[in-house]
């Protein structure tokens, strides 16, 4: 009775109600049902929701190359400026950004980050994908996107402040496999994007080449947070989920 007597009293005073009992008069407490319920909402994310890039949700096209250093010019039937090059072995394919005149627009890899050039549609074989990817600064996170639906987010390490991830659209510039004596650096597989830092100029004997990449020695530098020299630090399963993507895959790394 003790026991049920002091619970009695606690739950009684946890209302807030406070009752005294008059001699011979037993005490009558009456409780109101509740008809209303208290909810308190999370605050809200002030970073925006990823989503694919609007020019990519519908496919981009892509274009490869028929020969090793075709001419690239600056406009349609210009002059050539440049050659069609690749720097890490593997297929040389790029986005398509415009089409004129049976010239094709692609995006370039070199500096400065947005590079562009012009080459015959003769001299390339055309092909589509509809996968993209978006890193988001301000969520610290990677979305593979097939068409304008997500199928895989992650959090994802980006560039310290001192040493930001660039902003912008780029692309899958290679997909290659790590070699061995880098593995416990950056992990088997590294997609090399055609995008560079804006601090650094020559990074670990390249061009401050941006990619994203495993980071085996501090796998928490992958869980969200700004960990990097401008990279983007992904776990194995991130890297698993987006290796097979075409190599002209368009990327977009927004605040």
């Amino acid at each position: 009775m003790l026991v049920a007597a002091a619970i009695a009293g606690i739950f009684v005073s946890a209302c807030g109600q406070s009752l005294t009992a008059t001699e011979g008069v037993a005490p009558v407490v009456t409780v109101a049902p509740s008809t209303t319920t208290t909810t308190t909402a999370p605050p809200p994310n002030p970073c925006p929701e990823p989503s694919a890039p609007a020019d990519a949700q519908a496919g981009t096209t892509l274009a490869s190359p028929t020969s090793w250093n075709l001419p690239l010019s600056a406009n349609p039937g210009g002059p050539a400026t440049t050659k069609w090059t690749e720097n890490w072995g593997g297929p040389a394919t790029r986005p398509v950004l415009a089409e004129q005149n049976g010239w094709v627009e692609v995006a370039l890899e070199t500096r400065p980050n947005g590079s562009t050039a012009w080459v015959p549609a003769t001299d390339v074989t055309m092909s589509t994908t509809t996968m993209s990817i978006v890193v988001s600064i301000c969520n610290r996170s990677l979305t593979l996107f097939d068409g304008s639906n997500a199928v895989y987010t992650a959090p994802v390490g980006v560039g310290e402040p001192q040493w930001p991830t660039p902003q912008g659209p780029t692309f899958v510039d290679s997909v290659v496999a790590t070699p061995r004596s880098q593995v416990y650096i950056y992990g088997p597989t590294v997609l090399i994007l055609g995008l560079h830092s804006n601090v650094f100029t020559d990074f670990d004997g390249g061009d401050g080449t941006v990619a994203i990449h495993g980071y085996p020695s501090d796998p928490g530098s992958t869980m969200g947070v700004m960990s990097s020299h401008g990279c983007v630090r992904a776990s194995p399963a991130t890297i698993d989920a987006i290796k097979q993507v075409p190599v002209g895959t368009p990327v977009e790394i927004v605040t």
